[in-house]
């Protein structure tokens, strides 16, 4: 019992901070516009697709190395790079436009 009431010592107490209590209503609740909800969609779309397409690289690679068993799997392994090149370059450009024509409607 001794050694608990030096414990007590060591640690400090902590006391709870009270925090001015906010009111969220309306359109616009939390800070959400429309214009950062447009924005959200469009990079979550963005980086989802441009992982899709890392995948089907990598496995268009594997199946490019494993071609030398089966000549169709080799090239269906390169237009599957091919394909998932042009993907990322599609993202790539529609995520610049996107930016581009945020920047002249919004100005952020």
């Amino acid at each position: 019992m001794n050694t608990m009431r030096h414990f007590y010592w060591i640690v400090d107490t902590a006391y709870a901070y009270t925090s001015p209590q906010v009111n969220v209503s309306g359109l616009f609740a939390g800070g959400l516009t429309w214009s950062k909800a447009i924005n959200n969609i469009i990079q979550t779309l963005g980086v989802t697709i441009f992982y899709v397409s890392t995948a089907a690289f990598m496995i268009g690679a594997l199946m490019y190395t494993a071609g030398f068993i089966n000549e169709e799997n080799k090239s269906k392994g390169k237009q599957l790079m091919i394909g998932a090149l042009l993907g990322m370059g599609v993202v790539l450009s529609a995520k610049a436009i996107f930016n581009a024509a945020y920047f002249f409607v919004y100005g952020v």
